[in-house]
Order: structure tokens, then C-alpha cells, then sequence
């Protein structure tokens, strides 16, 4: 069923990379990111980050690869990995523009079969990766795998704690158990943030905490900080959630 799920959801973001892209250029963040790594990196992610120069980098679910992009302007050797090759094309195009010399993998993150044990100094995965992973457990042994002996393992992921609400301009009221992983299947439309019914399957797992932690814990690699900050609440999360934590992270070595 994993492969299934991951497949669907893989044509999902192939379906929809270039009107994420027009919504990325809207932005305007990964034009200044590599100069102004701060404005996708939070403060105590850059303090982890501080001696990365020249060191070998993975971003495993890479996205839009803003945060690949604000590593390689802080001197990291970047590996930009993702499941959808639409996604890592636009990304190549933009680091092209940006003269920014990054390696583009496409690979399904529970199954890092090109990559050799120890590769990488750092390997850094967040941005809502999680939640189209179907193994989580799997997913951060790779991780751990493919890291060098002492090594750091980063994760920056949305809050587990947003994930249970219904839609709702004015009220907080869940809509699935905290405890209730998954998977959620949708008929969806290409467009990632609109919740609107499409013809496109897309499937969703909402770990917990405790999932997160015991992941890397199972995966080897010791954990050395954890960290909750956050509390705004942007136009596509659909209910009144200031003041809950908006981002996880943690920080492990091997």
C-alpha cells in the first residue's frame, strides 16, 4: 500500500509543480533566500548551521527548494532530493539563475538506494515532508544511513498539534483524533493549498509527537535538541490556531 500512496501523491505534486511555482514566485523568497538564508531558516536552525561551509548537505523532500538554495549561499555541497521530478526541474531552472552549483536527485525518501552509507555531513528534511511519508520510521533510517559518523540529522516539520482541526474561520474543533495517523485519502486538484475536489488522488498521515521522536530514535542517531516555536497562523491553515506551536524541530548527530 506504501508504494501506492507514495506514487499518488507523487503524481499529485507533478500535476500541480508550476502553480506551486507561480505561488513560490509570488513570494518572492527563493530569488533572496541564498543571500538571506534567515527568512526560510529559523534562528536556532542557523545557529546548527553556522560551520557548514564547504561540507557535503542532503535535503531530503526538497519542495521548492528554498532551503536548498539558502544552504548552498552559506557554502554547503547540496544535494537536493525529491520525489517529483517536475518539482526538481523547476528547481534546477532556478538555480541556474541564481548561479548556485546544487546535484538534483529525484528518489522516494524511504528508499535512498543511490545514495551510499555516510555521505553527508548534514542531512536537513522538513516543510511538510512528512505527512505524504507513509513509513516514517523508514524514512528517518534512511536519513540516518546515508549521514556520516557524527553527523546531524534536522527536522523541521509542521506541528503535529495543527494537523487535527476542522475548517473554520472563528472555532477550534477537531475534526480527527490526535491519535488517528492515517492514512487520509482526498480526491484532489492540483492545487496543493485549495482544498478542492479534483480528480487526483492524495493521501495524508498525521504523526504524532512521539512518532517524530521515536523515528530518529529507532533510526540511531541521538537526539541533542528539540524545539517548538511559532504561534501565527497563515491564510491556508483554515482555523484560529494562535497561540498552539506552529513548527517542530529537532536536532540529532549519529
Amino acid at each position: 500500500m506504501g508504494i501506492d500512496i507514495h506514487e499518488a501523491n507523487r503524481m499529485r505534486w507533478e500535476a500541480g509543480a508550476k502553480q506551486w511555482a507561480k505561488r513560490a514566485d509570488s513570494r518572492g523568497l527563493w530569488q533572496r533566500c541564498p543571500e538571506e538564508p534567515e527568512l526560510v531558516l529559523s534562528e536556532r536552525e542557523l545557529a546548527y548551521l553556522s560551520d557548514i561551509k564547504g561540507r557535503k548537505i542532503a535535503v531530503l523532500g526538497s519542495g521548492d527548494n528554498q532551503i536548498a538554495f539558502a544552504l548552498a549561499g552559506l557554502g554547503a555541497h547540496v544535494t537536493s532530493v525529491d520525489i517529483s521530478q517536475a518539482q526538481l526541474e523547476v528547481a534546477r531552472e532556478r538555480a541556474q539563475k541564481l548561479g548556485l552549483e546544487i546535484d538534483f536527485m529525484r528518489a522516494d525518501v524511504t528508499a535512498l538506494n543511490e545514495i551510499r552509507d555516510g555521505s553527508f555531513y548534514l542531512v536537513y528534511t522538513g516543510g511538510h515532508v512528512a505527512v505524504w511519508v507513509s513509513d516514517i520510521t523508514r524514512y528517518y533510517s534512511e536519513a540516518a544511513r546515508i549521514l556520516q559518523l557524527g553527523g546531524l540529522f534536522v527536522i523541521s516539520e509542521y506541528h503535529p498539534f495543527r494537523r487535527v482541526w476542522k475548517g473554520s474561520n472563528d472555532s477550534l474543533e477537531v475534526e480527527h483524533s490526535y491519535f488517528q495517523r492515517g492514512p487520509f485519502e482526498y480526491d484532489a486538484s492540483a492545487d496543493i493549498l485549495e482544498p478542492k475536489t479534483g480528480t487526483l488522488k492524495s493521501y495524508e498521515f498525521h504523526w504524532t509527537f512521539s512518532d517524530y521522536i521515536n523515528a530518529v530514535i529507532r533510526s540511531g542517531c541521538k537526539i541533542v535538541e528539540v524545539a517548538e516555536f511559532g504561534e501565527e497562523v497563515a491564510d491556508w491553515e483554515g482555523a484560529p490556531m494562535t497561540g498552539l506551536p506552529e513548527f517542530l524541530l529537532i536536532f540529532a548527530q549519529k
